[in-house]
């Protein structure tokens, strides 16, 4: 079989398309398609490394601040008592009867237990990688060390929420008091020195009596184990303990002026015939 002349210069035409295709699908387009990767990470660690020359040059503005927000973080939890028990909560209970005033039928004090730690904010790191020498070489320089894993981060974080232990008795207290002994109720939890807070209050208006029943929940909070801190009892002294009535009945306004039955006729039936002896 004789190939013309023209055959094979269309032959070659076509291997020559044929060899550029392939050079251009497995080896300019992944040599184009690294080099547009590398220029996009680059670009994210040419943004980090003027990210961490900022922050090594207001490290001692960062130290001071933190050093700052940990001091007034103490402050404030040294206004926390360091326990609160079953006694600070009756106590509690008693003054809401006197200073508001109403009829407490009946508190529940639950047990301390630990606040429930807030979960923490996912947070999105960099997609850039962090092996590259030139990087490690700044962060080296810089004293900036090397970027936490979410891991990591969700660690600190839940451990950085609730650093001291915050602890939390839950007093509820079922009442019944006048609009105004309400008002005062909730007055006199917020002027308590100690820390604490209404959970939930719920009222209801009863037409038998013209009074509120209502329902108050109260928080009461403490931060065990502070050095140079004990737990202080509450005083008891001003209060009235034991009752005359144990049956809670009501009082005939006519017995109030009774004499005892000692000094009643039988006594006097006595004296009358020691007398008469």
């Amino acid at each position: 079989m004789k190939v013309s002349k023209r055959d094979v210069l269309l032959l070659l035409a076509f291997l020559g398309i044929f060899a550029a295709v392939l050079s251009y699908v497995f080896v300019f387009q992944p040599t184009m398609e690294k080099t547009e990767a590398l220029a996009e990470e680059n670009k994210q660690l040419e943004e980090r490394i003027a990210d961490l020359t900022i922050k090594s040059g207001n490290r001692d503005t960062y130290e001071s601040e933190t050093a700052q927000m940990r001091r007034e973080i103490e402050e404030i939890y040294q206004l926390f008592p360091v326990d609160v028990r079953e006694e600070n909560a009756v106590l509690l209970a008693i003054n809401q009867e006197l200073l508001s005033p109403m009829t407490i039928q009946s508190v529940t004090i639950d047990a301390l237990v630990e606040v429930p730690i807030v979960e923490a904010q996912d947070q999105e790191m960099p997609d850039a990688t962090y092996e590259i020498d030139e990087v490690e070489e700044i962060e080296d320089a810089t004293g900036t060390q090397e970027a936490p894993t979410p891991d990591a981060v969700d660690t600190q974080s839940a451990e950085g929420v609730n650093p001291f232990h915050l602890m939390n008795r839950r007093t509820t207290m079922n009442y019944e008091v006048s609009y105004e002994g309400l008002k005062r109720s909730v007055k006199n939890i917020c002027m308590q020195t100690d820390r604490m807070v209404i959970e939930n209050l719920a009222v209801v208006y009863d037409e038998q009596t013209g009074l509120l029943r209502g329902t108050t929940a109260v928080n009461m909070f403490c931060v065990p184990g502070q050095e140079g801190k004990e737990y202080e009892e509450p005083d008891f002294g001003g209060v009235l303990l034991g009752t005359d009535n144990i049956f809670g009945t009501r009082v005939i306004r006519s017995e109030g002026s009774l004499p005892d039955l000692e000094d009643g006729e039988e006594g006097a039936e006595d004296e009358a015939d020691a007398e008469a002896e």
